[in-house]
C-alpha cells in the first residue's frame, strides 16, 4: 500500500534521498530525479505541483520509501 504525499512531505522525502523536481525538456512531462542532464532540466518546487495539479497528479509512498508519482486518486 502506498501513501500520498502533501508538498512538504514530498519535499523533505525527496531531500533525503537526494531527488530534485525536474522536467522533461520542451515538456511539462515531471519527475523526481538525482540529477538533471540533457533530458531533464531542474524546475522549482512550485512549478513541479503546480504540474501535478493540473495533470491530476500526486506523489505517493511506499513503507520501504519507494516515491512514485500516480494519478491524485488512485488510494481515495
Amino acid at each position: 500500500m502506498m501513501s500520498k504525499l502533501n508538498e512538504e512531505e514530498t519535499k523533505k522525502n525527496a531531500e533525503r534521498y537526494g531527488l530534485m523536481p525536474v522536467k522533461i525538456r520542451d515538456s511539462d512531462v515531471v519527475q523526481l530525479s538525482k540529477k538533471a542532464d540533457g533530458k531533464f532540466e531542474p524546475i522549482q518546487w512550485q512549478e513541479f505541483f503546480e504540474l501535478l495539479k493540473k495533470k491530476r497528479l500526486a506523489v505517493y509512498i511506499s513503507k520501504t520509501g519507494y516515491m512514485k508519482i500516480m494519478s491524485d486518486d488512485v488510494y481515495e
